[in-house]
C-alpha cells in the first residue's frame, strides 16, 4: 500500500509492505546529487528495502539545489524526522537511511538531531553515500576510469551548487568530518568501483576508531547506488537490497522467517 503525504512542507510517501510491522518505519532520502530525483524516482528502491526489511517505509521528498540550496533540504528532512515521530513511532523504532546525496542528507539529519539535544534513530543505512563535499578522498581519482556514473566534475558543480555560500567542509554538508562518536550503528554499502567508494571507507574508520558500531560491506565491480538498477544488475541488486532489508529488521528486531 502506498500513500501520498502532503502535510505542510512535508512531502512524500508511505508504503507499507505485505505483512510489514507497522510498528517499525524506515525513513528514507532519495539520492541524486541534491538537484534531482524525488520519492517517485526512488519508489522501486525503497518499497524493495522496505519489504525486505518487513517495515513501514517512509519515502520523503526535500527541497532541491539550486533553486533551495543548504539547508534547505536538512530543514525538510528534520521536519519529515518530526512527522514520523508524530505518527507515533518512538525513535528505538525507526531506521534513518539513503542513497548517494540522501545519504548524506541522512547522516547529517542524524548530527542536526544530537546538536538539538533530540532521540536519535537506532540506525543508519547508507549506500554509497556521498559525504565529502570537499572531493577529497583518493578514489576520485583511483576509480576515475571505472566509474561510468560519476566524476570529480559533476560532483564538483553539484556541490557548489547545493553549498551555496555556505563552505563545503561544514560537518552539516560534509558529515564525513563531524565528531560521530555516540552515533547509532551504521551499516554502509559501497561498489568498489564507484568513485565515491572513499567516503564510505573513511566514513567506516573514522567511526571505529570513534568507538561506533559500523558494518561496511564494499561489493567487488559494482557502481554507484547499484541496487536502484536491480533490474539490469539483478543478482548483486538484489542481494544489497536482502542483505540491507535484513541489517535494518536486525536493528528493529523485526523477525527473519517471514
Amino acid at each position: 500500500m502506498i500513500e501520498r503525504i502532503d502535510h505542510g512542507n512535508v512531502r512524500g510517501e508511505r508504503i507499507v509492505p505485505a505483512g510489514a510491522d507497522t510498528g517499525k518505519a524506515l525513513l528514507y532520502h532519495h539520492g541524486g546529487g541534491y538537484a534531482f530525483g524525488s520519492a517517485l524516482s526512488h519508489r522501486h528502491l525503497v518499497s524493495r528495502i522496505a519489504s525486505a526489511a518487513g517495515v513501514v517505509a517512509y519515502n520523503m521528498d526535500y527541497a532541491l539545489a539550486p533553486e533551495n540550496p543548504y539547508p534547505a533540504a536538512l530543514d525538510d528532512a528534520t521536519n519529515a524526522w518530526q512527522f514520523v515521530v508524530g505518527e507515533g513511532f518512538s525513535p528505538d523504532d525507526i531506521v534513518v537511511g539513503g542513497e548517494s546525496a540522501g545519504g548524506n542528507l541522512t547522516l547529517a539529519l542524524v548530527l542536526k538531531l544530537r546538536q538539538r539535544g533530540l532521540a536519535l534513530p537506532t540506525g543508519i543505512y547508507l549506500l554509497s553515500p556521498w559525504l565529502d563535499l570537499t572531493q577529497s578522498g583518493e578514489s576520485y581519482d583511483i576509480c576515475a576510469s571505472r566509474d561510468p556514473m560519476v566524476s570529480r566534475d559533476v560532483l564538483q558543480g553539484l556541490a557548489d551548487s547545493y553549498c551555496g555560500s555556505a563552505p563545503p567542509a561544514n560537518p552539516l554538508i560534509s558529515p564525513l568530518f563531524a565528531e560521530l562518536a555516540g552515533l547509532p550503528p551504521m551499516f554502509v554499502q559501497a561498489g568498489s568501483d564507484e568513485v565515491l567508494l572513499c567516503d564510505s571507507t573513511r566514513l567506516a574508520h573514522r567511526f571505529a576508531l570513534a568507538g561506533g558500531d559500523v558494518t561496511l560491506r564494499v561489493w567487488p565491480e559494482m557502481v554507484h547506488a547499484w541496487p536502484l538498477f536491480q533490474q539490469a544488475i539483478p543478482v548483486a541488486g538484489n542481494a544489497a537490497i536482502t542483505e540491507a532489508g535484513h541489517w535494518i529488521a536486525n536493528r528493529l528486531s523485526v523477525g527473519l522467517d517471514r
